[in-house]
């Protein structure tokens, strides 16, 4: 009898353990309690480098102009993230210094400067949810501030498109960025706030710092230095929205390509500090008059703090007027690197904040007509349409 007796415990035992793993499931898919759905991630992409910007006509913001540069991270559960730097014009933000340029040839050994900010944590964030609409577009919610506090949804809708640079990287723009004259959407088209412009690339490599290219790579590794990296660039200037260009017909290995060109073999020079390279571009479009008559351009890209951060700083050699380095009116621009499933580098999405500054004193004279504020691309020939 002791035997039966166990064998009925046991039994018992049994019937109970299977009741509650039947009870564990049926609350796993009772209607209270549903299952994460999954969502295809944006072009199958978990990791995107952005540029946004709320950009218009004087007319219609009073110089309200802003940009934002930074990551969106997307979870195959439909939950999006985004970590940013963000500048205002109407802030007016100041140039920083950051490496010290020391290149060889007729480079000149300048403090790269960069936006204030760049350098340091991101500036903002939001947390939102992520899906799609009937006709294809990605639509991002952001119901959440970065620490995850409520706040007022913003909803952007994005164009997508797939499969480039052998799928290794997916393109999301605003429906108007590349639009020849520029046009200005307005509120609903891309956004339901006063963000009317954005690029960004994305792919499934990390964004630490391991992942960027660096400064010596773009000048000496065949992968990078034989070809060019221009884009679209939308700017708000003196009370209009321009669309204009970046980069140039010049590879970092070589300069141009055409003999007899003023920068036919003169390449970029790497920084002796590994962190920047420099470039003096003979007989650019700098006209200054004939008191310095130079049309030289002098151009840097460095690296600045950790993840996928560069910064472009690119000035016209008059305008120094006869000095090594000139401080004033000179172009800043945040990058982040554009970077494949193959960890290939293929080029930048930035920002420029420019800000106007009286060029004794160095500091903002508010006059914000005269700032540029724009986003842009600049990128190997294959990622643009």
């Amino acid at each position: 009898m002791a035997s039966t007796t166990e064998g009925i415990r046991m039994g018992g035992r049994v019937r109970g353990m299977i009741l509650a793993i039947l009870t564990l499931l049926t609350l796993a898919v009772a209607p209270g309690h549903p299952a994460a759905a999954a969502v295809a991630l944006p072009g199958g992409k978990a990791n995107w480098v952005v540029s946004v910007g709320g950009l218009d006509t004087a007319a219609a913001n009073n110089y309200r102009n802003w940009v934002r540069l930074g990551y969106y991270v997307f979870a195959g559960d439909g939950s999006v993230v985004t970590n940013y730097w963000t500048w205002n014009l109407a802030d007016q933000p100041e140039r920083i210094d950051t490496v010290t340029a020391d290149c060889a040839g007729d480079v000149p050994d300048c403090a790269v400067k960069t936006v204030e900010g760049f350098t340091g944590d991101t500036m903002g964030g939001f947390q939102g949810t992520y899906g799609y609409t009937s006709d294809g577009r990605l639509r991002i919610t952001w119901t959440k501030d970065a620490a995850g506090a409520a706040r007022d949804p913003l909803t952007e809708y994005w164009n997508l498109t797939t499969g480039l640079a052998g799928d290794t990287l997916a393109r999301m723009t605003s429906p108007t960025y590349y639009s020849s004259p520029v046009q200005i959407p307005p509120q609903g088209v891309f956004s339901d706030y006063s963000a009317n412009f954005g690029i960004g690339f994305g792919s499934n490599a990390g964004l630490g710092r391991e992942t960027r290219a660096t400064m010596g790579q773009l000048v000496r590794d065949a992968r990078y230095n034989a070809r060019t990296y221009t884009g679209t660039f939308v700017v708000a200037n003196r009370g209009a929205v321009t669309r204009q260009s970046t980069g140039g017909s010049w590879w970092f290995g070589s300069g141009t390509q055409t003999p007899g060109d003023a920068n036919y073999g003169n390449p970029w020079q790497v920084c002796a500090n590994q962190q920047c390279i420099g470039w003096n571009q003979h007989n650019s479009s700098c006209d200054c008059g004939s008191a310095f008559p130079t049309k030289n351009r002098i151009r840097y890209i460095a690296e600045v703090g950790g993840g996928r951060r560069n910064t472009e700083w690119y000035w016209c050699q008059c305008l120094a007027q006869g000095r090594p380095c000139y401080r004033a009116n000179s172009h800043p621009r945040p990058l982040l690197q554009v970077v494949g499933d193959d960890g290939v580098f293929q080029g930048w999405v930035g920002v420029e904040a420019f800000t106007h500054v009286n060029s004794s004193t160095l500091r903002p004279d508010g006059d914000l007509a005269s700032g540029y504020f724009g986003v842009f691309d600049m990128v190997q020939p294959s990622l643009r349409p």
